[in-house]
């Protein structure tokens, strides 16, 4: 699979700490030097077409490997607010848009949409954020990284589905999970761990070259499911 080549950027991120008598006992404990400061370079994003006009765009990768550094490239993450009173569904523009949203990500539960944000579980919480930053422009990190990884392709086909129905643009996902990539079927992937960009690889007409018919009816009829 051919891609285009990323190159590094020329100027690194650096950070600072005071050194203690903790770094100078892991010093001698695994034979290092640390001079108390850090850097790293990060990957630059290259002058495409390809990354100014599409609808979902993914950067995959190791932990440390630069997806987060790369997303904010794109734009930084929204930072959203739940008021402690208030249903979870009654945090969106609109009745049909909640329901709509909130389908979207695979929070196919009604009675956890009455429910506030705090007393959600773990993997509600991400698919509850995940609802409310479906937009154009959006950047997304650590994509599905708190959900078991049936939950995550089901989330991703059905909003991926979400996206292409209600024509939103230049929505970026970050994830360490290259499982989900085929099923959220991007128009470009940025691979963080060899630093190349795949244009139109992952979109439907060659997903399903490798996808067998038994896996897309087991998480077809995931999707079907809304427990009431």
């Amino acid at each position: 699979m051919n891609g285009i080549q990323l190159t590094k950027l020329t100027e690194p991120l650096i950070c600072s700490v005071e050194r203690d008598e903790f770094i100078d006992a892991s010093e001698i404990a695994f034979d290092c030097i640390f001079n108390g400061t850090s850097q790293f370079y990060g990957w630059a994003l290259p002058d495409t077409e390809i990354l100014k006009e599409f609808s979902i765009g993914v950067i995959v990768g190791t932990s440390g490997s630069g997806k987060s550094t790369l997303s904010k490239q794109f734009g930084e993450e929204d930072v959203i607010d739940w008021s402690t009173d208030r249903a979870i569904i009654s945090h969106f523009d609109t009745p049909n848009d909640a329901i709509n949203k909130l389908s979207a990500v695979g929070l196919n539960s009604v009675p956890s949409w009455y429910k506030p944000y705090h007393v959600l579980s773990t993997g509600e919480k991400f698919r509850a954020d995940l609802s409310r930053r479906v937009k154009d422009d959006a950047v997304i990190d650590e994509f599905t990284s708190v959900v078991d990884r049936n939950v995550a392709k089901a989330a991703s086909v059905a909003m991926s589905k979400y996206v292409r129905l209600n024509n939103i643009k230049r929505m970026v996902i970050a994830t360490c999970h290259r499982d989900i990539v085929d099923w959220l079927e991007p128009d470009w992937v940025i691979d963080t761990d060899t630093g190349h960009l795949y244009d139109g690889f992952f979109l439907s007409d060659r997903k399903y070259n490798w996808m067998s018919t038994e896996q897309i009816e087991r998480y077809g009829q995931c999707l079907k499911t809304i427990i009431i």
